[in-house]
Order: C-alpha cells, then sequence, then structure tokens
C-alpha cells in the first residue's frame, strides 16, 4: 500500500490545486484500479467537501494555514488524512446538531451529514503533532448512498 501525499497552503488556490491533484493521482493510478469508478469519485467528493469547508470556516488564527492531505488505497476501499493547523471545532457536536436541527431537503449545511453517512469510517481529532486530524475510509463495497439523511 502507497501513501500518496500532498500539502496545500495557499487558501485562495487550494480548491483548484485540491482537483489538478486529485485528477493527477486518478490518471496515474493512486487510487489501486481495484476501486469502483464510483468509490474513487465518492472519495474524491469527500475530500472536496472538507477542504471546502476548511476554506469557508476554519479559523487559522496567524499561523500560515497548511492543509496535508494523504491517501491509503488498499485494495477495494481507500483510506484519507486531512490534516490542518487550524484551531478546528468539535466536530461530533456539530454533527449532532445538524442531526437535530435536520430541515427536509435543505440546501447547505449537508457536508458533515454526507461525510458521516457515505463513509465507513468517520473521526476528526487533534493529532499528537498539535495539527487536526480528520481520517475516513471508503470502500466498493458499501452504498453509502442509502445513508444520507434527506
Amino acid at each position: 500500500m502507497e501513501i500518496t501525499r500532498q500539502s496545500f497552503r495557499d487558501l485562495d488556490g487550494v480548491i483548484d490545486d485540491l482537483h489538478k491533484t486529485l485528477d493527477r493521482w486518478e490518471s496515474n493510478g493512486a487510487f489501486t484500479s481495484e476501486l469502483e469508478p464510483d468509490t474513487i469519485q465518492l472519495a474524491k467528493l469527500a475530500i472536496h467537501e472538507w477542504v471546502a469547508n476548511l476554506v469557508q470556516h476554519a479559523d487559522f488564527g496567524d499561523t500560515h494555514p497548511e492543509i496535508i492531505l494523504d491517501i491509503y488505497p488498499n485494495g477495494q476501499s481507500i483510506r484519507c488524512v486531512i490534516q490542518d493547523n487550524s484551531k478546528g471545532f468539535d466536530a461530533a457536536k456539530h454533527l449532532r446538531i445538524r442531526m437535530e436541527n435536520l430541515e427536509p431537503l435543505p440546501e447547505r449545511g449537508m457536508g458533515l451529514l454526507m461525510l458521516d453517512a457515505a463513509t465507513d469510517y468517520f473521526e476528526y481529532l487533534r493529532s499528537e503533532n498539535g495539527l487536526h486530524r480528520l481520517e475516513f475510509s471508503v470502500s466498493s463495497d458499501m452504498d453509502p448512498w442509502l445513508n444520507i439523511p434527506f
């Protein structure tokens, strides 16, 4: 299992850079040929959603922003780790509040719910190196669309 890593430091251009990186990794076979195309797209969507939320909502204080993305493909699943040097937030509390106040067919605010529903594993915490760390996995064996709340 080969680790693929990319670091991003420019919040203004991170989304474009992220998409270029993910497309390059996909064309270079970094996601492994065993993954279903839908699983690769789901992983890319989840990565995009998290990074877009960092750009939009994260408080990086006086530090220079840094977002580090690692992917660990393993057969028919892929584990993604996204670390950042923001001040972080209580993801479990935010998720609980969103679930309790979910409106029918909301236009915004579904990112955490999507990540939780569409992943085999989802955890956000402060890591030992002082960075905040989101870790999740998606698998070709799972149909995530059945878990997304509407």
